[in-house]
């Protein structure tokens, strides 16, 4: 039941209930057409909607995506201080201390 669309199940159960309805003498007929019918039909709103969601992300940012980019920056910062500080740690104790000048 994943794979079909909830509006579409909606729509062929208002189907199956005007032919229960209006037309009850091919309601044997009924459920296998609104059976066959119902998988494509879900395909086609989806990959609407799916479009849909594509272009609204193409016209704009994604919601949240000031903050993401803030975060991230944040975080490349963090990981650049730890690289230098790995770097300073990663040197011998006689190279990192200063050289005295000898008289």
């Amino acid at each position: 039941m994943r794979c079909l669309n909830r509006k579409v199940l909606m729509g062929l159960a208002a189907v199956g209930l005007g032919v229960w309805l209006f037309a009850p003498n091919v309601l044997g007929a009924a459920p296998p057409l609104l059976l066959f019918v119902a998988c494509p039909l879900s395909m086609v709103f989806m990959m609407r909607g799916m479009s849909r969601a594509d272009s609204k992300c193409q016209t704009g940012r994604a919601p949240g995506a000031e903050e993401r980019d803030v975060e991230i920056a944040h975080l490349r910062a963090e990981v650049d201080q730890l690289r230098a500080e790995r770097v300073g740690d990663a040197l011998p104790p006689a190279a990192s201390q200063p050289r005295r000048a000898t008289p």
